[in-house]
């Protein structure tokens, strides 16, 4: 059964992290979760298309463009959450945490609250970073270990994909 305060739960996870994840549970499934971050993911595309449809006119060819990644967006963003805790996880795990792929996958889910503000001109830059320290304080409470050793998982994460991008970019495949 579906539960959801999406503003309460927003509030609580921006707000007051530590608490929120603290109590957070390890389990219960995705459903909850997933739609907290639909919702998210949904605004940051939202708003993200309103304040930059000039990013996608390619060759005058703007409208299918806005309207493809009107549809793509939304479904990249979630897609990307479920890869950001696949490999959270694989680090947390090799770091020595005890947590489980769903509270992972959990904790990543309710990060995405700072991607709701994303899209934010000129501030959005500030909410990613936050969506990184919230993934540190989920790490910590879900896997059980230090604020130091998750913020390490964070790093090498984050260093990862950017490793993953540069390699892809160096080799002509973009």
């Amino acid at each position: 059964m579906i539960n959801l305060d999406y503003i309460g739960t927003w509030k609580e996870v921006m707000k007051s992290p530590s608490h929120f994840y603290s109590e957070m549970p390890r389990t219960g499934g995705y459903a909850d979760p997933i739609l907290f971050a639909v919702v998210n993911v949904a605004i940051y595309s939202l708003f993200y298309l309103l304040f930059n449809p000039g990013v996608y006119d390619v060759n005058g060819f703007s409208s299918p463009m806005i309207f493809a990644v009107a549809l793509l967006a939304p479904v990249a963003g979630f897609v990307t959450l479920f890869l950001d805790a696949t490999l959270l996880h694989i680090i947390q795990k090799a770091l020595g945490g005890k947590g489980t792929y769903e509270g992972t996958v959990r904790f990543v889910l309710y990060a995405s609250a700072a991607l709701s503000l994303l899209w934010v001109p000129l501030a959005g830059g500030i909410f990613g970073v936050y969506q990184l320290y919230l993934y540190v304080v989920g790490g910590r409470f879900v896997h059980e270990v230090s604020l130091e050793r998750s913020s390490l998982a964070v790093f090498l994460s984050v260093l990862m994909v950017i490793v993953f991008i540069v390699l892809i970019s160096s080799s002509g495949l973009v």
